[in-house]
């Protein structure tokens, strides 16, 4: 008996823990991450994409940590989405996460309490994607904006290659808003 319950001790020490953190973390976060709002350029509107980017501002709003709204003044929006016709290969979308200081001096930042993020989707690569594919690019780049890194190692949202053809964030991309917020 004794064996057992050594072989059984060993073995909960050496199986790895369900608490894993697989979760990549850019080391920034927004301040008030439960008021939240977005603003779409009619760049993105006249592409066609704006219940794309609505989607994607949304996807995290599940979270009693982060809560999101439309506003259509731009100088109110947190995250603002706009469209460009630059080829940019296989980049079809990024975020850029900036914080303004006092003096109103705009710096980007992934690793410090920020304000703002700028989200752009490349349109030459963008309409390549399918319906999924677009929702999900947008849902991921509001992950980077509320501080998730890229994630390959699990299924998560925030994969830094290919789709996952899922436009839900994934229980990975939970765990590092909760991690985060």
């Amino acid at each position: 008996m004794r064996r057992l319950t050594f072989f059984v001790i060993i073995m909960l020490y050496l199986i790895p823990s369900s608490s894993v953190r697989a979760y990549e973390l850019f080391g920034g976060k927004y301040r008030n991450p439960n008021s939240l709002k977005y603003w779409i350029d009619s760049s993105v509107i006249h592409a066609g994409y704006e219940a794309r980017a609505v989607y994607g501002s949304e996807a995290f709003d599940s979270s009693p940590l982060i809560g999101t709204t439309r506003t259509y003044d731009a100088s109110q929006a947190n995250y603002k989405w706009w469209a460009s016709t630059k080829d940019m290969g296989s980049v079809v979308a990024d975020c850029i996460n900036y914080h303004v200081n006092w003096l109103g001096q705009v710096t980007a930042c992934w690793d410090c309490t920020y304000d703002k993020s700028q989200l752009r989707i490349y349109l030459p690569g963008f309409q390549k994607l399918s319906w999924v594919q677009t929702r999900e690019t947008t849902a991921h780049e509001v992950g980077h904006a509320l501080g998730l890194d890229h994630e390959d190692d699990v299924r998560s949202i925030i994969l830094s290659k290919g789709f996952l053809n899922d436009e839900y964030p994934q229980s990975d991309d939970w765990n590092g808003i909760n991690a985060i917020y």
